[in-house]
């Protein structure tokens, strides 16, 4: 762990380890990985750090509150950081108020939608919040996704359109969202600028996942919210989509912070029976993306992830080639850190990682949605224009090459 992520800047290091440590238990004989976390986060707080890159990474993850009370944990007595840290201060004052509204701004439109006669399953942040966090300040989030069956979606959205929510220009790109798992994106009235998205799917259609709706459906588990009851997939479910959702939507390199601590979380929780994730898994064509998930947060932050089940889920690579998969990946985690030179080469290495070919994932990629929405745009730059921009970016090139394909040689 300390190896990987003292290549990257001392604040992306500093956040990435309130993902998977718990430092106020640490201090009450928390065991051995929680201690090695917190003891490199006095570290850092001892050392130079630049409090506004900081707090922009904390922004940009919706990490703001937790790092705020992880942090003065760590020092000990509320008020022992430095003056500059106040800025991070700010930020999470504002994200408490922002998530205690949208927790009250959910349990309102739950209650219209049960009126209505209409099921709801809760998905990744607020299920997780209702389920294992206990609270939405805890799991900060900018969104909403609720999951409604396909024959509700519409009427789904007109209960929410009356309850307050407004909609967006995205209405704008009627023939994009019909092939897509949500309806476009709503806007909470009230001037708060939080959003809902309405799911009919988890993945746009045409995914390679062989992860049925109505398999996530029967297995869902109730919850009450202001005595309604509204469901949330059951633990094996959630960590396959969390996985998914990082490792194939957001190719790696969005939302590291929060699926972390999302996997530190629904393993504490301590009921996940990990036969029954490897051969869902498996049976879902989504084993490399869980293997890439899993063994980044377990080699950077130390979630507690079994020696058996990476082993059960990894690709056919040597372990070198996975080492200098797993080092672009770790410098794509955060926008601070993007060390690789090109679009191309991140597309690459992707695949090379997750294996879409071996995985089973024929000719889909998840990027072919985002360009299906590009409209109205420039012509492609010629072959010539590209390989002069990668010419004038020789440095960069360079530096990756150093940084990543040859490092340990």
């Amino acid at each position: 762990m300390a190896m990987i992520l003292t290549h990257l800047s001392p604040e992306a290091e500093l956040l990435l380890l309130t993902a998977g440590s718990a430092p106020v238990a640490a201090a009450e004989g928390a065991g051995a990985s929680d201690a090695r976390g917190a003891r490199r986060m006095r570290e850092l707080l001892r050392g130079e750090l630049d409090w506004e890159k900081l707090g922009w990474l904390a922004e940009r993850e919706r990490a703001a509150p937790v790092l705020w009370g992880e942090l003065q944990a760590i020092e000990g007595v509320p008020g022992k950081l430095p003056p500059q840290a106040s800025h991070l201060q700010r930020l999470a004052m504002v994200s408490e108020f922002r998530m205690l509204h949208l927790e009250q701004r959910l349990a309102d439109s739950l209650e219209a939608l049960s009126d209505a006669g209409i099921d709801v399953m809760l998905l990744k942040g607020a299920a997780l919040a209702l389920t294992v966090y206990g609270s939405f300040v805890r799991r900060p989030m900018i969104d909403v996704d609720v999951l409604v069956r396909e024959d509700e979606a519409l009427r789904a959205r007109d209960v929410l359109l009356e309850d307050g929510w407004m909609s967006t220009e995205t209405e704008e790109f009627e023939s994009f969202y019909r092939r897509h798992h949500h309806l476009p994106t709503l806007v909470d009235g009230r001037g708060l600028d939080m959003q809902l998205e309405v799911h009919t799917g988890l993945f746009f259609e045409g995914n390679p996942f062989d992860f049925p709706i109505a398999d996530l459906w029967r297995r869902a588990v109730p919850v009450t919210v202001r005595g309604r009851t509204v469901y949330v997939p059951n633990r094996q479910d959630q960590l396959l989509h969390l996985c998914l959702h990082f490792a194939w939507s957001h190719m790696m390199s969005t939302g590291a912070w929060r699926t972390f601590r999302d996997l530190r979380a629904l393993m504490d929780a301590g009921d996940l029976k990990w036969d029954e994730f490897v051969a869902l898994a498996r049976r879902s064509r989504g084993a490399s993306c869980c293997y890439w998930t899993l063994r980044l947060a377990r080699n950077l932050v130390e979630v507690p992830v079994p020696d058996e089940v990476l082993a059960a889920l990894r690709p056919p690579m040597t372990s070198s080639m996975l080492d200098r998969v797993e080092r672009h990946f770790v410098y794509n985690l955060l926008p601070s850190e993007v060390l690789c030179p090109s679009v191309f080469m991140a597309r690459t290495m992707w695949r090379v990682g997750v294996r879409p070919r071996w995985s089973g994932h024929g000719s889909v990629r998840p990027w072919d949605r985002n360009e299906e929405l590009l409209v109205g745009g420039t012509r492609p730059d010629s072959l010539g224009r590209r390989a002069l921009n990668q010419l004038r970016n020789a440095k960069g090139w360079s530096r990756y090459v150093r940084s990543v394909l040859m490092a340990g040689n």
